[in-house]
């Protein structure tokens, strides 16, 4: 617990709540302790988690997860993909021995950070990303000496481990599914492989959350300018994934005129000073190259601050 319980490592998690939920910190509220827990966490075991292998990492952008997909499939052909899901409900910090920590004490605060770690709340996502690293590190590097042997790809996360191969093979949990049988669902992509060439685009369920949140906002009594700000956070939230997959481009352009249909109507007819505020994804930048992110985005110095701030938004 000396790690943690340093003053430094307090500071910052302190201030990193003051500036990501400020409103709880004036108020006193105890949800900002218990984010002060998870930053002072996070801060200590961030560092670690760089040495684990195969992690995506949280501070990876989601194109990390595309460029793996394509470069499993259209370089490798490897068109199985194996889903292993993690069960936070039934989750436990491993020994400090297998987390590759020594501090047993450490380990046993984790584990009481654990209660915090299951819903669909912002406390809950965040105490995932915190304890990920953490909690499924050993399960992880189980996986990775049979994907080896079996020639597969692995990548895993705080939801999950996947694994891609030319052929399904024998391991705990795993669901398998032949790409290029029918599309399958990963995070908020569909995935499937044609003429030996993966294809990606935003999955139903994720259209159907972008426009049942357009709906809400504009159903909603609040100010137009308050439901505008609701609907370009809809939209930046669906562009954060879509702008990755080259195939959800036409997804894009469909639901732009979808929403500016509406926003048009309910919001800049009546105030037409907020079309210069308006988030068109149409006009949004796509990145579609691959990526290979560098291993830590923690000590580079070419890392602005304003960068360096972002990676520990709770939001992002």
């Amino acid at each position: 617990m000396r790690y943690l319980e340093r003053d430094s490592f307090q500071t910052v998690a302190g201030a990193l709540v003051e500036r990501y939920m400020p409103r709880s910190t004036k108020k006193q509220l105890e949800i900002a302790d218990v984010f002060r827990e998870l930053y002072a966490t996070w801060l200590v075991l961030a560092p670690i988690a760089n040495r684990a292998q195969g992690y995506w990492r949280p501070w990876w952008s989601p194109g990390i997860m595309t460029s793996w997909m394509r470069i499993q499939s259209n370089r490798f052909h490897r068109f199985w993909l194996g889903a292993v899901p993690y069960d936070w409900a039934t989750a436990q910090v491993a020994s400090g021995a297998a987390a590759h920590i020594t501090d047993e004490a450490f380990i046993a605060h984790a584990q009481g950070l654990l209660d915090h770690a299951t819903g669909d709340t912002l406390r809950a996502s965040f105490a995932r990303y915190v304890l990920g690293s953490l909690v499924w590190r050993h399960a992880s590097e189980a996986v990775l000496p049979v994907a080896r042997e079996y020639h597969a790809g692995m990548l895993w996360s705080e939801d999950g481990c996947w694994l891609m191969a030319a052929k399904p093979f024998e391991e705990n949990g795993a669901v398998w599914c032949d790409l290029r049988e029918r599309p399958v669902d990963i995070m908020h992509w569909s995935a499937h492989v044609a003429d030996g060439l993966l294809h990606i685009k935003m999955n139903e369920a994720a259209v159907q959350r972008f426009k049942e949140s357009v709906r809400v906002a504009l159903a909603s009594d609040a100010l137009p300018e308050h439901k505008l700000r609701h609907i370009n956070a809809t939209a930046r939230s669906f562009h954060h994934f879509a702008r990755y997959a080259f195939d959800a481009r036409q997804q894009a352009q469909e639901l732009e005129a979808w929403v500016w249909r509406r926003a048009s109507r309910h919001i800049v007819q009546n105030t037409p000073a907020l079309a210069q505020r308006y988030f068109n994804l149409r006009l949004a930048q796509w990145d579609t190259r691959l990526h290979f992110e560098r291993k830590s985005y923690l000590l580079d110095r070419d890392v602005s601050e304003e960068q360096w701030l972002y990676l520990w938004n709770p939001r992002r």
